[in-house]
């Protein structure tokens, strides 16, 4: 099952095995319908699979029952300006951690009726997003213009700061994930062409992967990106050209591969209409 949402606002359940949507805004005798969302940018499922949650641009969280299909609540007022990730844990299914542009990252226990915060952790710029590392024990934060630190999830205390060097830009939205389990974090932003790795537990910088494109002076940004859960060393970036009219593209990348071999990974890529403002 995959839930997906628009930032129409629709919310659906699809069920990958048979190509359709089983519980959605499109209502049929099998179907339940998700009250909408509006301006969506972020959904996310609790570890059992029992609720998710979502948020987009307002102040406000809401959690979905999965089973039976409806909005239980909607938590209002929880940052000060307009929320643009909300994360579950890995493996407690009651806590979820939200990231605001008014430069605070939360944390929230849906245990304690989240009026209040369990922490709430400080950025010097805006948050674009946060994800809890695959065993919870840390929080990494990405704020605007390459402003990622890991931080104990426990408390909120600082465990790194990566130190990547800022451009200057207001506009350079970074992101940041895990890779190889907890061990490396891989960063890149919407004005560079650059991904970075960096080691989770020194700081240390790996190796940076510059992307580009076919043809010259057809560069390529990050947008998002992701480090494959089943395969080290492999992640997939979604990026986009300089041109507004062209597509973004998925780059596959191993970096465990031979340099021609990586060359040819670079330069197969899937294109798709993506414009997302989310995670």
């Amino acid at each position: 099952m995959i839930i997906a949402g628009s930032d129409n606002g629709s919310l659906k359940l699809y069920d990958i095995k048979h190509g359709s949507s089983t519980i959605g805004i499109q209502s049929n005798a099998h179907s339940v319908t998700f009250d909408e969302f509006d301006q969506l940018t972020s959904v996310h499922v609790n570890s059992t699979d029992e609720w998710f949650l979502a948020s987009g641009y307002s102040k406000n969280v809401a959690l979905y029952d999965i089973g039976c299909g409806r909005r239980l609540q909607v938590f209002t007022d929880m940052h000060r300006e307009h929320i643009n990730v909300v994360k579950f844990a890995n493996h407690s299914p009651s806590i979820f951690a939200t990231s605001s542009f008014d430069q605070d990252v939360k944390m929230w226990d849906l245990r304690q009726k989240p009026n209040f915060p369990c922490y709430t952790a400080s950025s010097s710029r805006g948050n674009v997003m946060v994800c809890f590392s695959p065993d919870d024990h840390y929080l990494l934060v990405s704020a605007v213009d390459n402003e990622v630190k890991q931080l104990l999830a426990a408390d909120g205390r600082l465990h790194l700061d990566f130190n990547i060097v800022s451009t200057g830009s207001s506009q350079n939205y970074t992101r940041s994930y895990y890779m190889n389990g907890r061990d490396y974090i891989i960063s890149g932003s919407c004005d560079e062409n650059v991904v970075r790795i960096c080691c989770a537990q020194t700081g240390r910088r790996l190796r940076d992967l510059s992307l580009e494109g076919k043809g010259a002076g057809a560069s390529m940004f990050v947008q998002s990106l992701r480090g494959d859960p089943f395969r080290d060393f492999n992640m997939s970036i979604l990026a986009a050209y300089i041109r507004p009219s062209s597509n973004s593209e998925i780059v596959k990348v191993n970096m465990l591969a031979s340099n021609e071999h990586e060359k040819e990974n670079l330069n197969c890529r899937h294109s798709c209409p993506a414009y997302s403002m989310g995670g």
